[in-house]
């Protein structure tokens, strides 16, 4: 006879009543890992070993960026191969071979798969070659990147030669990387004497229809999952997203001769099948309250802006209704490592605890994410992310735990505080064992057992005069034996949203 696995609660002190982890929350979020070098082997890391860790922190899809540069032949050249058939992902030139070992990395630790087909393109695949390389707003070249002008016929080339080649073995699509930034589209705006054009959201629209139809015609099971935006938080991604969905900063449809430059003249309903976006705070860091000066900002507190848009766009008949929101990337930096930005040690834990429990709230998330496992190596000259949850000598954080067990405690009323957690590895419902200490080092009693919902969350409302005081732990036994512990978790404030 098989036996069920037992999760702990150890709240160190508490008498509890129950709540469904379903009330007014979005309870069957997935978890989505991205660590592009590590995952795919380009660095010392041993990334078999990486993917299982994956797996074993109890993420459920991998994502990484298809780039169009990685594979194709030739990419410093202004004319495309003589010969080359770049939607046929057998033409000779194509490498994928990078990409197969991910793919079957992925698979065989039964991680499910999602690619964000992205720049930099090969600079024949610019509507203006020759200005590939580029400068980025007047600095420094990116190596021999291109990002300028990629043109559309030629990406949606590509998107067939991905799909045809991995048909079948993925689960998310999504086309193109941050399109409001300029470091992944340039140009970005063009001045006019009618009004500013937002030249970039409309070749990426044009980018990704095209891409679109590519992956209906050759995945055609995926025509539903290929998600819209991939937007960073910063550089204006309201009206960037509502440009691109030929709507104006209020909202609005295009009037007049901003129709015609924005390419909106006949606006047509884009098959979205989500919203990705990537919700970070300020340099990575500050947690859930920390408060944006734009109100363009999509950081996490302000994800009810993207509702609008969603909202607004579906009304307006350019979207399908009820689209939800992937988040796709996201994480916290520590410091250490991280000499300029970023949040302690122990700060780093619970924010990504709190961030968790906040993007559980909101019906309308269907995924949360965690960028990278391994913190990035930290040039002199440059600051990078340092969002791991390992330190780049593969030293473990405080984070690594909270990630795998997240916990948070909220201060609900006077003597009342409300205990949320997920445990992240389990596969299907789990019991949970409620216990309770009064004091750091005393001795746990039981209270009661509870149930998580099929992907291990749970909550519990505790009242008891000093519930505010206590220091709350969830620990859980999996099928191997293995106990798992979260971090320990003391009542902080209500979460909500910051708009």
């Amino acid at each position: 006879m098989r036996c069920r696995p037992l999760v702990v609660l150890l709240v160190l002190g508490a008498a509890c009543s129950m709540l469904p982890a379903t009330a007014g929350a979005s309870p069957n979020q997935l978890s989505i890992f991205h660590d592009e070098p590590v995952l795919r082997g380009f660095t010392d890391k041993d990334a078999d070993q990486a993917m299982a860790e994956v797996k074993y922190l109890g993420a459920d899809m991998v994502r990484t960026f298809v780039s169009w540069r990685d594979v194709a032949p030739r990419v410093n050249s202004r004319v495309m191969p003589a010969g080359f058939r770049p939607g046929d992902p057998d033409s000779p030139g194509y490498d994928w071979s990078n990409y197969d070992e991910f793919v079957n990395r992925a698979e065989r630790n039964g991680l499910q798969i999602y690619f964000t087909i992205s720049p930099p393109l090969p600079n024949w695949a610019s509507d203006e070659p020759s200005v590939c390389p580029h400068a980025i707003a007047g600095r420094r070249k990116l190596g021999k990147s291109c990002f300028w002008k990629p043109n559309t016929r030629q990406f949606a080339l590509f998107v067939q030669a991905v799909a045809r080649r991995y048909a079948g073995r993925v689960s998310l699509y999504s086309l193109w990387n941050e399109p409001n930034l300029e470091h992944y589209l340039f140009p970005q705006l063009k001045t006019t004497r009618f009004g500013v054009v937002d030249v970039a959201a409309k070749r990426y629209r044009s980018l990704w229809l095209r891409g679109w139809r590519a992956i209906a015609r050759h995945d055609p099971s995926m025509r539903n999952k290929v998600l819209f935006g991939e937007t960073a938080a910063i550089s204006s991604p309201v009206d960037t997203l509502r440009a691109a969905l030929c709507l104006d900063p209020e909202g609005r449809p295009f009037r007049g001769r901003m129709r015609a430059l924005q390419g909106c003249e006949n606006p047509r309903r884009l098959p979205v099948g989500g919203f990705a976006h990537h919700p970070y705070g300020q340099f990575a860091s500050g947690g859930v309250f920390k408060r944006s000066g734009s109100d363009d900002s999509l950081a996490m507190g302000y994800l009810g802006r993207l509702h609008d848009v969603i909202d607004g766009a579906a009304r307006r008949g350019r979207i399908p209704p009820r689209r939800e929101i992937y988040l796709s990337e996201f994480g916290f930096q520590s410091k250490p490592p991280d000499r300029f930005n970023g949040l302690s040690l122990g700060a780093q834990a619970r924010s990504l605890n709190e961030a968790d429990r906040l993007f559980y709230k909101d019906r309308r998330i269907r995924s949360v994410a965690q960028f990278e496992l391994y913190d990035a190596p930290e040039p002199r000259d440059r600051d990078v992310f340092n969002t791991g949850l390992r330190f780049i000598d593969g030293g473990l954080k405080p984070a690594w735990k909270a990630y795998r067990i997240p916990l948070t405690v909220e201060r609900i009323a006077p003597g009342v505080v409300e205990v949320w957690g997920q445990v992240r590895p389990a596969q299907g419902r789990v019991t949970a064992l409620v216990k309770a200490n009064r004091r750091r080092d005393g001795r746990p009693f039981r209270v009661r057992r509870v149930r998580t919902n099929r992907s291990g969350f749970f909550q519990i409302r505790v009242r008891r005069g000093d519930a505010e005081q206590l220091r709350y732990l969830l620990a859980w036994r999996a099928p191997s034996g293995e106990l798992m512990r979260s971090r320990v978790a003391r009542a902080g404030a209500f979460i909500r949203p910051l708009e």
